[in-house]
């Protein structure tokens, strides 16, 4: 492929993913009775966060540099983010204190809460619409399936099935999900 169409895939994908975030922030916002539901996600902080996290990412992409949105991301959040592998349609309803580590695949439609931390590693992988709360900690190599929802201050180690409620430390599988509880 061509260096400079490749370039510009790179900077593509992540204001893609910004777009589906912002969506998402919009649907949430007009689903609890938001008059103005774009207006109230544009001064809502997690698009502002979300904003700065995809932004960097693009231009890493294209330019091999965040042109410093990183380092406004970690001083204006305190969102460390080490991985481009993050899916469309993010969500961090409380968007403090939260890193995710080299080498984490976020798939899309995840939630993350304030103080979140998902571990450098290779094969660490999130699927798709996983639910964090508050406090979660997610070991390197860990694996979370599909839908599942992880309670707060849990430590997840190993594997987690998909469509799955786990709470503890470590965290242990207690119940299935049932449907509509994980996406928010």
């Amino acid at each position: 492929m061509d260096p400079l169409l490749k370039s510009f895939h790179a900077f593509r994908e992540p204001l893609l993913a910004l777009r589906a975030d912002g969506a998402r922030v919009v649907d949430v916002r007009r689903a609890r009775g938001a008059r103005l539901p774009r207006v109230a996600a544009a001064l809502d902080s997690s698009l502002w966060a979300l904003g700065l996290l995809r932004l960097g990412a693009a231009f890493r992409g294209m330019l091999g540099t965040s042109l410093g949105l990183s380092t406004l991301l970690r001083l204006g959040f305190h969102i460390d983010v080490w991985s481009d592998a993050i899916g469309p349609g993010l969500r961090l309803p409380h968007p403090f204190n939260i890193i995710i580590g080299e080498g984490v695949e976020l798939g899309p439609a995840c939630t993350l809460l304030h103080g979140v931390t998902l571990q450098n590693g290779r094969g660490t992988r999130i699927g798709r619409g996983v639910f964090l709360a508050n406090g979660v900690t997610v070991l390197a190599g860990s694996r979370i399936g599909d839908g599942s929802l992880i309670g707060a201050a849990s430590v997840v180690r190993g594997e987690i099935p998909p469509a799955s409620v786990a709470v503890g430390a470590p965290a242990r599988v207690v119940r299935a999900t049932r449907p509509g509880e994980v996406a928010a």
